[in-house]
């Protein structure tokens, strides 16, 4: 791939790291009036390293390890406040009510907290332009269609992606007659093209004599996936679909060991809210506390789901969708209680904790007529969390809505080609930012 991003973040990762240790010792100096002799600093490591840990992990989960997309961009300031914030609540509730920590005395717990907002604004705001400033390649991309101009679009507009578009050629328009004379003139130092474009296919020729004046050749599918880390459902096709989409044995077994790792003693946790959530619902319409309905799980298997109830218990010919959400439902769904049930699914092996969300029957029937390879993602365990619900910033609600379901898809092939453990972990992370600011799931 032509697009790194990985260096990026470790060096994100080694200066935040890096400055976070250094208000400890700030915070040090302050407090003591001296500063602090080795011994004096090591002491406190053992405790702000856990703090520390805690602060990345909100930050990864925030996207402040992302790669720099205009939105990340746009929403920069947001991201690092609200990571800001919940970094000091954690850091507040360990420290005071985990004595053992060793914290003494708490003022250095509030300079600490001060001098380190401080420093992790001012060089995140400007660690897109210092860090992140990779060397530019001039490039031609050659394609047409909506993915096309998407691409183009990000790539013209967004500096930090590491192409700098030299000449965008849509087919469509496009004499290609032409193409010889530009890559002479351009000299790119790579060319991104629709391979499965039959109108550029006559032109491979002339395009592979660009290798070896060094330029090097791309395929338009996988820049998308770098850039937007979703698969452009409109380029894809079968061969695509059978060269990338596989599961590893290896890989499954850690997954599913994860999968009872987390959700034996979360299914048993969760036991303590059953009862509250029983009265709640009991006393305010009478009605059953559970809510089951079907799903389509692995390899197109129907499964039960179970979830408390948060729709009205009224007998009704329409669709559920037209009942309303009770008081309690509103609250259970705010604060994601109507899916602790869930957790025993997860247990009995019918979904795992990170996989494509499971649709009902009639919706899998639906999609599978107007979105093509839709059935490709029940190869797989479905999820509670997904790929698409960490990225999606508008997906599905209600009923069929075949256009965010494609872009829902979209990410749920990204996570099928790229699925490995350390994604499922980053896909835990992610989850809790989105289970904080009540979106998505």
């Amino acid at each position: 791939m032509i697009i790194r991003h990985t260096p990026g973040r470790l060096l994100l990762l080694v200066v935040d790291c890096t400055l976070l240790f250094a208000s400890l010792y700030g915070a040090l100096f302050i407090r003591t009036g001296h500063l602090p002799d080795n011994l004096e600093f090591i002491n406190f490591i053992p405790s702000f390293s856990f703090i520390i840990a805690v602060t990345v992990a909100i930050f990864y989960s925030y996207g402040l390890y992302d790669k720099p997309t205009l939105r990340l961009i746009r929403e920069l300031n947001k991201r690092i406040f609200t990571s800001q914030i919940l970094t000091a609540l954690c850091a507040v509730i360990l420290f005071y009510s985990l004595p053992t920590l060793g914290i003494a005395p708490k003022t250095i717990l509030l300079l600490y907290l001060l001098i380190s907002s401080l420093f992790i604004s001012l060089w995140r705001r400007s660690a897109f332009s210092l860090v992140l400033r990779y060397r530019k390649q001039k490039s031609i991309i050659i394609g047409s269609g909506e993915t096309f101009k998407t691409l183009v679009e990000e790539l013209t507009r967004n500096p930090h992606t590491g192409i700098t578009l030299i000449s965008a050629i849509d087919v469509d328009t496009y004499d290609m007659s032409r193409l010889e004379g530009v890559l002479k003139t351009t000299r790119p130092n790579s060319i991104i093209l629709d391979m499965r474009d039959e109108r550029i296919k006559p032109y491979f020729g002339q395009l592979y004599t660009g290798i070896f004046d060094g330029s090097a050749i791309l395929d338009i599918v996988d820049v998308y996936e770098d850039v937007f880390d979703m698969v452009p459902l409109d380029l894809i096709n079968q061969e695509w679909i059978f060269r990338y989409i596989s599961s590893s044995r290896r890989y499954n077994l850690m997954k599913r060991t994860l999968d009872l790792i987390l959700s034996v003693p979360a299914y048993i946790f969760s036991l303590l809210f059953y009862p509250f959530v029983y009265l709640a619902i009991k006393i305010e319409d009478g009605g059953p506390v559970l809510y089951t309905h079907t799903r389509i799980g692995k390899n197109g298997i129907p499964f039960t789901v179970y979830k408390f109830r948060s729709m009205e218990n009224k007998p009704t010919t329409e669709n559920n969708e037209t009942k309303k959400i009770t008081k309690v439902g509103g609250f259970i769904r705010k604060t994601r209680i109507d899916e602790l049930p869930q957790l025993w699914n997860v247990i009995m092996g019918d979904v795992s904790l990170i996989g494509p969300r499971p649709e009902a029957p009639s919706l899998v029937e639906e999609y599978t007529k107007n979105i093509p390879f839709y059935n490709v993602r029940h190869i797989v365990r479905p999820g509670l969390s997904g790929w698409a619900q960490v990225q999606q910033h508008e997906p599905p609600k209600f009923g069929v809505d075949v256009k965010r379901t494609g872009t829902k898809l979209a990410y749920d092939m990204y996570y099928l080609e790229h699925s490995n453990f350390m994604l499922d972990i980053a896909i835990i992370l992610k989850t809790f930012k989105v289970l904080l600011s009540k979106s998505g799931l």
